[in-house]
């Protein structure tokens, strides 16, 4: 009987502190699990930090970041893409506040104002657009090199959208469209921040920095690096071109002359002739004039090659201004809505 008892206590004893035992382990387990979140969340942290650290807007940035860094990355390049992502976003919705906010508008000079908000924010888009394809297309550590090019684009998103807020004078409606712009600006603002130091990025990340030619930076400058007398964005088929109307021997497309010896009086009507999908450059030909005009290239115009006889010969000029009631963006002579077009000896 005291035996059956001993044996029993034993057995008891045994279950206890193998139940004591695995309690430790399941509790050291537990607490190695949650020490791999902290790190994996610390990482993520870290990673976000060096991402946003370039920008004026921290708190923007490291919001727009959220989702990615929920995932548990610590990639540079995703989370880059996720900052450009959060922000293409942005630009979008910025359309529809616009508009909503443009319905208030009663006065007729507002009412341009707001239809200016709605072009201007649609090439902000694209501007854009273009930036986001090429950052996520391209390797992060070929990414350095392509910096004036992402610099050149979305400092025009910044100025579109500056261009719409600029261009709303009636006080309430201007703070309306102000707000309503904010995390668009702000974002934008932080997309051009990252973009120039990634450089500083890349050595965060222990990236190597790729040199370009002699630089070190790995950065080339847009307008800087030369073949012949052209920047080296040109295409080949641009640089004959070129050449060939310096030699006089360019064929134009179409002549636009006031005197009438050309096929067009009118720039616009030349414009206006431009085929729907062209491909190449289509190449037009101003003769000496001043030309009252206010032109607009459009986007789908892209491959437009205008040249005239000098810039104190073919003049293109215009007399609209602000007290007219037309808005400072209408006023322009000359403007353009899309990313290629070169024009030449024209003011």
């Amino acid at each position: 009987m005291k035996a059956g008892k001993l044996v029993a206590g034993v057995v008891s004893v045994l279950l206890v502190v193998g139940v004591c035992i695995g309690v430790i382990v399941g509790v050291t387990n537990t607490n190695k699990s949650h020490d791999n979140d902290d790190d994996e969340i610390s990482s993520t942290t870290k990673s976000v930090a060096a991402i946003c650290d370039s920008t004026d807007y921290k708190n923007a940035c490291v919001n727009s970041l959220r989702a990615a860094a929920k995932n548990g990355t610590t990639d540079p390049k995703e989370l880059i893409v996720a900052a450009f992502g959060s922000t293409l976003e942005e630009i979008k919705s910025s359309v529809g506040k616009s508009r909503d906010i443009g319905q208030g508008a009663k006065d007729p000079q507002q009412k341009m104002a707001f239809d200016d908000c709605k072009d201007l924010l649609e090439y902000a888009i694209e501007e854009f657009e273009a930036s986001y394809s090429m950052v996520g297309d391209s390797d992060l550590h070929t990414l350095n090199d392509r910096v004036a090019d992402l610099q050149n684009w979305l400092s025009a998103v910044i100025s579109y959208q500056q261009t719409c807020i600029d261009g709303v004078t009636q006080e309430d409606l201007k703070n309306q469209i102000s707000s309503g712009l904010l995390n668009a600006t702000q974002l934008t603002s932080n997309a051009l921040a990252i973009v120039s130091a990634i450089s500083g990025i890349l050595t965060t990340f222990n990236i190597p920095v790729p040199k370009v030619g002699n630089s070190t930076t790995g950065s080339r400058k847009l307008l800087e690096a030369k073949v012949g007398r052209y920047p080296s964005w040109f295409t080949g088929a641009d640089r004959r071109l070129l050449a060939a109307q310096a030699r006089g021997q360019a064929t134009p497309n179409a002549v636009v002359a006031k005197d009438g010896s050309g096929k067009y009086r009118t720039i616009a009507a030349a414009l206006a002739s431009i085929p729907k999908n062209n491909k190449g450059r289509y190449v037009i030909y101003v003769k000496a004039g001043v030309y009252d005009e206010y032109l607009t290239v459009t986007k789908d115009q892209a491959n437009v090659f205008m040249y005239g006889d000098g810039p104190r010969r073919t003049m293109i000029t215009g007399k609209k201004c602000f007290t007219d009631g037309i808005t400072t963006f209408k006023t322009a002579s000359f403007c353009k809505s899309n990313h290629l077009k070169v024009c030449k000896m024209l003011p």
